[in-house]
């Protein structure tokens, strides 16, 4: 099992890489953890964690993945599994993203 401080090393060394390597690792979730990875206010890190540690949404994680349309529309569609007000704001941000986002909900739409 990976300790506390070997996730946040993994985190500060590699800030860009999914955090697929520690997915399998029996990693266990922690308030504290996600608050240090989110406080280093990188949204591909935020992203990340909610994939890959917490399995799921949390509002400290989609803010922080939220300061990148980027992040929020993968957020969106691959962590909240539906639109939410806060990352369709941030993914509107950038036209490609617009697109992508309006297409996504209106593809949900005809389900």
């Amino acid at each position: 099992m990976m300790t506390k401080e070997d996730i946040i090393l993994f985190f500060l060394e590699n800030p860009y890489k999914l955090a697929d390597e520690i997915w399998d690792k029996n990693v266990p979730k922690s308030d504290e953890i996600r608050t240090l990875i989110c406080g280093l206010g990188n949204p591909w890190c935020a992203y990340s964690y909610a994939r890959c540690i917490d399995k799921g949404p949390t509002d400290e994680t989609r803010t922080v993945a939220c300061k990148d349309p980027y992040e929020a529309y993968y957020y969106a569609r691959y962590i909240d599994k539906k639109p939410t007000d806060e990352t369709r704001e941030a993914a509107y941000k950038d036209p490609v993203y617009r697109r992508w986002y309006k297409e996504w909900e209106n593809s949900l739409k005809k389900i």
